[in-house]
């Protein structure tokens, strides 16, 4: 019984999709049915291909198990592991040590994104010590800051002056700064982490889906003002 061709470019987005969300064991279920449908129909070459992915590399597989441990890690506000697993799976990213008048400079710009993203954990440390509310955890907080929150330059520095306003609050969860408190923080901190991966591993910040769906809005919209702009041409016609 010979089957319709499977559309291998429509299955190329959804595994590219999935693999860039980090849904490895439904991206490998999906493959493995597209392969027995392959091997049961007679079908021409219909293989999946996806630029700098390389699904037979396991090295690859690997990656996207240490991208997603490392964004629920934040998610959780486990930050040390957070830098644990930087250090085990992304060494590029924990060898960063970017000097001010490097960052000044814009001939870098992955780098410098990098060192940011470094700091930005580092902030994120602070903050989850001042959330953990322990009796120790002014001194920690304080400690820690004059250890790790060296700022470089005038941004780093407004980022080090925003999170350490937390320490002069005896309630820091009823401040005008509880927002950095916030699990919002943490998801929007975790998404910039898994962009900044995608990038050092040569891989594209959207999804092609993603941007299809956002040139199809775009689309969409601009096809409504026309038709708006047509009724209200049809009525003054009318009127007339």
């Amino acid at each position: 019984m010979t089957m319709e061709p499977m559309n291998s470019d429509c299955h190329s987005l959804v595994i590219e999709y999935l693999i860039h969300g980090c849904f490895k064991n439904t991206a490998k279920a999906l493959l493995k049915e597209t392969s027995k449908l392959e091997n049961c129909c007679d079908l021409v070459d219909n293989s999946i291909k996806l630029n700098n992915i390389d699904l037979d590399n396991e090295q690859q597989w690997a990656l996207l198990d240490a991208r997603k441990s490392l964004t629920q890690s934040i998610l959780q506000g486990n930050i040390p592991l957070a830098f644990d697993l930087i250090s085990q799976h992304f060494p590029t990213l924990a060898a960063i040590d970017i000097s001010s008048s490097a960052l000044s400079s814009a001939n870098d710009t992955l780098a410098v994104d990098l060192h940011l993203i470094l700091f930005k954990l580092k902030c994120q440390r602070f903050i989850e010590i001042i959330r953990s509310s322990s009796p120790s955890s002014e001194i920690e907080a304080i400690r820690y800051a004059q250890t790790h929150l060296k700022a470089t330059n005038n941004l780093l520095k407004e980022k080090v002056k925003e999170v350490t306003a937390l320490i002069a609050y005896a309630n820091p969860h009823e401040s005008q700064f509880k927002y950095l408190l916030s699990q919002e923080r943490r998801e929007i901190l975790a998404n910039e982490v898994n962009l900044a991966l995608l990038a050092l591993c040569n891989l594209p910040k959207e999804s092609s889906i993603e941007k299809i769906k956002k040139q199809y809005t775009l689309v969409e919209e601009e096809l409504d003002k026309n038709n708006t702009v047509t009724e209200q041409n049809h009525r003054e016609k009318i009127a007339m």
